[in-house]
């Protein structure tokens, strides 16, 4: 395979497979808390970490397969390897999806905003297994599970607090207290997405809007409304003259 089709290829997967691995990502953050946090069996934790492993390990070779320079592949995805082979480093996965993730975002706009999202739920997923641990042996807790937990996450990080459930040990009002920072910066990258909208560059070719580009518009759009408002005065003129009685067609037949 020449390395123009290789490239296409490549870059068309990485455009296909960019939500099933996010969805690989969260299902293997999620077997990692339940094997974690789980009392008994921890069956499912194992069955969920292993499906993610499996689809992490095919992406590996796919785009092993489709690389342009497969001689210095395991030099640039070190961190996917390592995590495939070593099972001690299979937490690594979450990341290096992450990184194959941001690398199909050419704009640095998207990778922040991708970067965000990715960093939130790790933040939350994480931070609830975490202050979890701390909290549910601590005396006075009220976080005993791990729905409660992700909840509290979740209000944490949205800077809402409801207070329903309040860390009490050092250690999770520490967590507590980087899950609202997180939950700080969020909100910024949203507000500067939103702001960079209005703001934003034209595309190629495309000539920026001024202010006298806007006052042109506005005065086509106030002539048009005028020009509608003559025609509908018109209008009703002419339908008000039509309902008006024919008086003189009456006085010549009464004459007669």
């Amino acid at each position: 395979m020449d390395p123009a089709t290789k490239s296409r290829r490549r870059d068309t997967y990485e455009q296909w497979s960019a939500v099933p691995l996010f969805f690989l990502g969260m299902l293997f953050l999620v077997g990692i808390v339940e094997f974690s946090t789980g009392q008994g069996d921890t069956s499912l934790g194992v069955w969920l970490m292993a499906i993610a492993w499996v689809g992490f390990a095919a992406d590996l070779v796919i785009t092993w397969w489709l690389d342009e320079q497969p001689r210095t592949f395991a030099r640039r995805h070190a961190i996917g390897i390592l995590a495939v082979l070593v099972p001690a480093f299979r937490a690594l996965m979450v990341f290096y999806i992450f990184v194959r993730l941001a690398r199909g975002r050419r704009r640095l706009q998207s990778r922040v905003q991708l970067y965000a999202l990715y960093l939130t739920i790790l933040v939350v997923t994480f931070g609830a297994a975490l202050v979890l641990t701390v909290e549910r042996p601590y005396p006075g807790s009220n976080i005993h599970t791990y729905p409660e937990a992700v909840w509290w996450a979740a209000v944490t990080v949205t800077t809402v607090g409801y207070g329903d459930y309040v860390p009490v040990s050092p250690i999770g009002r520490v967590l507590a207290t980087l899950m609202l920072v997180n939950g700080v910066i969020v909100i910024s990258v949203i507000t500067a997405t939103i702001a960079a909208r209005f703001v934003a560059t034209p595309d190629d070719g495309e000539r920026p809007v001024t202010l006298d580009d806007l006052g042109e518009r506005l005065e086509r759009m106030e002539a048009v409304i005028a020009t509608m408002a003559r025609a509908q005065g018109i209008a009703a003129d002419a339908a008000v003259v039509e309902r008006l009685p024919d008086h003189g067609g009456s006085g010549d037949a009464t004459s007669a």
